[in-house]
């Protein structure tokens, strides 16, 4: 029996390492019960790094993952995959805007409530933090972005306060999850940051977050010297968390685009820009697919991907969001209708109607973002039941 036993055993290390990183959050909080060791072992810093890393790789390269939450769906989100859906009840004190997920985190906001709220789905663990202080309600409104600084490990939320539809954001705040804190951003001099009137689809979309990294798209309208006709020209901006400052990214040139239309979106830890005609008739229209090559550097240009099509997404509609489903890539636009492309046989199937047996598309529609279920927590963090006895929050966790 003794040799059994010992032929059948695997070091502490090996097992820690590179065998339980590897299972899945929810069988490793099952885990967490065992015992005290395990525990302990399963909630430091090392293990919880190491885990989130494997688990990232393999939504990367095996289960892609989503979270969204659909136009006019107030029962919560949806964690959506190429093979399930699972749905998950709504934080009721911050249910309004899903802003981003970033490593298992998930950051939404209420602003009846004025509140925040970043939550593991998970874990089922929240922290709640309110508006800045100086934050004045107005006419206006705020776009709320996600953000994580890798080199502080510190998770942060941006808000950009508007007096108007009109004009550029009145003031930008940053909250630091590590310092517990708002500071006000200076608005940058050499970035045209867009009011909401201009930035409607920014607005529909939230941002687009690749890496930990927030972007995005928007669009100006010129006349260049020697011209006569106004063409619209495409720009897309990000902000750096580890310096907390805005940069403005090469442009997309329009002439040698197929499209009238711009959106951006992450495509396997890519930011990826897409092209689309929107009022071309007869379902000839195309998709083309750019990554950005030398991001920061100066001589940064995009570089097509693909030409998809032809598609038909319907007159004078715009592409959304894009989606690896699979092997495929899903591209949904604003009137609901999807197509799915293999770039490795460069198959295009086009897909009408709201439901699917692998894929409900009705809820792919609204706010998605990548999502990777985690064990990852930061500084206030708190269970959901402790909420509960307050009638804050109702307990659920995936």
């Amino acid at each position: 029996m003794g040799e059994l036993k010992n032929a059948t055993t695997l070091p502490e290390d090996l097992m820690y390492a590179e065998i339980l990183p590897r299972i899945p959050a929810k069988y490793i909080l099952r885990c967490r019960l065992v015992c005290k060791s395990w525990n302990s072992v399963f909630s430091t810093p090392a293990f919880v790094n190491s885990h989130l890393a494997r688990q990232l790789h393999n939504n990367s390269e095996e289960n892609d993952r989503i979270i969204v939450q659909p136009c006019g769906f107030d029962g919560g989100v949806d964690v959506l995959s190429h093979s399930d859906s699972i749905l998950v009840r709504k934080v009721p004190c911050a249910c309004d805007n899903l802003c981003g997920s970033i490593n298992g985190l998930v950051l939404m906001v209420s602003k009846p409530e004025k509140r925040y709220c970043l939550w593991n789905p998970a874990t089922g663990q929240v922290k709640l933090f309110d508006f800045p202080p100086t934050h004045i309600e107005g006419d206006g409104g705020y776009v709320g972005g996600f953000c994580w600084d890798h080199v502080q490990n510190d998770y942060k939320a941006l808000m950009f306060c508007y007096d108007s539809i009109l004009s550029p954001p009145r003031q930008i705040y940053i909250y630091s999850t590590n310092s517990t804190t708002w500071t006000c951003l200076c608005n940058p001099q050499n970035l045209m940051l867009p009011g909401l009137h201009d930035s409607f689809w920014m607005l529909l979309g939230h941002s687009t977050i690749v890496k930990g990294t927030p972007y995005w798209s928007c669009s100006k309208f010129l006349t260049l010297p020697g011209e006569k006709h106004v063409r619209e020209f495409f720009w897309t901006f990000k902000f750096v968390p580890e310096i907390n400052e805005f940069r403005t990214l090469p442009d997309l040139d329009s002439l040698k685009c197929c499209g009238d239309t711009f959106s951006i979106v992450n495509i396997k830890d890519r930011l990826v820009g897409m092209t689309y005609n929107s009022v071309t008739h007869g379902g000839t229209n195309m998709v083309d697919m750019y990554s950005l090559d030398n991001e920061e550097s100066s001589s940064g240009v995009w570089s097509k991907m693909y030409k998809i099509g032809p598609v038909n997404f319907g007159y004078n509609q715009r592409l959304l969001h894009a989606f690896r489903n699979g092997g495929e890539i899903l591209i949904g636009g604003d009137s609901g209708t999807f197509a799915c492309y293999d770039p490795k046989t460069e198959e295009i199937k086009s897909i009408a109607g709201t439901t699917s047996t692998r894929f409900s598309f009705r809820k792919f529609v609204g706010y998605r973002y990548n999502y990777t279920p985690s064990l990852v927590r930061v500084r206030g963090m708190k269970s959901i039941q402790n909420f509960s006895t307050k009638g804050e929050l109702k307990e659920f966790a995936l």
